[in-house]
């Protein structure tokens, strides 16, 4: 990975990245992607967690040329066959794919964080992303222990689930996001953006709220409630310095 120097970091602060944000698309590609420099995937790529959905996924990506990166965790639809509370369990074929094959960055600029950092080596953005959902978890430290090893420096955090009371909200009104994710992120990291999905009626963007601090939240979920195409991709044109 190239080495960020001084005059590269004050540089690269002035140009804008274009994201093209998507999420929940549960195995439906009758979508439009608008051109950009990366995509950002916050997972439910699949809706059955098949190893025959995952792979069409990754196949699909490869033919994504007019993105330079494609960044993507997984969903409770995927992770939930081989995710547990404290370790990831054997991984489909696939999943094992996106993991260890290097070739899919240095040919295709596929990129898979499973609870991991990336740093764009062309723009100094530094990503997390994790696939873990909150919502299956009953004890709070457990989740703080987990959320805290988000570096604080991250810029984009991609999470499958919502932050509590940032388009979270269900059918039934109730709140689905995660307590302590919030304050990792508001408090702590605040990063320049945190995409997530998983509640599809949440789909949309925040910013601007004093008690949030600087984030640009966006629910990037692409279907709606009776998993059809719904939404559409979220566009954010994104600077260092901003």
């Amino acid at each position: 990975m190239a080495e960020m120097t001084t005059e590269n970091t004050q540089m690269l602060s002035k140009i804008a990245t274009r994201f093209v944000c998507i999420s929940d698309n549960h195995d439906s590609y009758d979508f439009t992607l608008p051109d950009g420099d990366i995509l950002l995937h916050a997972g439910d790529i699949t809706k059955n967690g098949t190893a025959t959905e995952i792979e069409t996924f990754l196949n699909w990506l490869k033919t994504l040329n007019q993105y330079r990166l494609k960044i993507v965790i997984v969903g409770n639809h995927e992770s939930k066959r081989f995710y547990s509370k404290k370790r990831y369990k054997i991984l489909p074929l696939p999943i094992e794919q996106l993991k260890n094959d290097k070739s899919l960055v240095t040919d295709y600029g596929i990129v898979y964080l499973q609870d991991q950092t990336f740093q764009d080596p062309v723009t100094g953005w530094k990503f997390y992303g994790s696939g873990l959902l909150s919502e299956y978890y009953k004890n709070p430290e457990e989740l703080r222990r987990h959320w805290s090893k988000i570096p604080i420096d991250t810029d984009i955090l991609l999470t499958h689930g919502p932050p509590h009371s940032i388009l979270d909200i269900s059918s039934n009104t109730y709140h689905l996001g995660c307590k302590e994710l919030l304050k990792q992120v508001s408090t702590v990291i605040q990063p320049k953006l945190h995409l997530f999905g998983h509640v599809h009626r949440g789909y949309g963007q925040l910013k601007n709220e004093p008690e949030f601090g600087r984030t640009l939240f966006i629910n990037a979920s692409l279907c709606d409630s009776y998993f059809r195409i719904a939404h559409a991709p979220i566009v954010v044109d994104l600077s260092k310095g901003e």
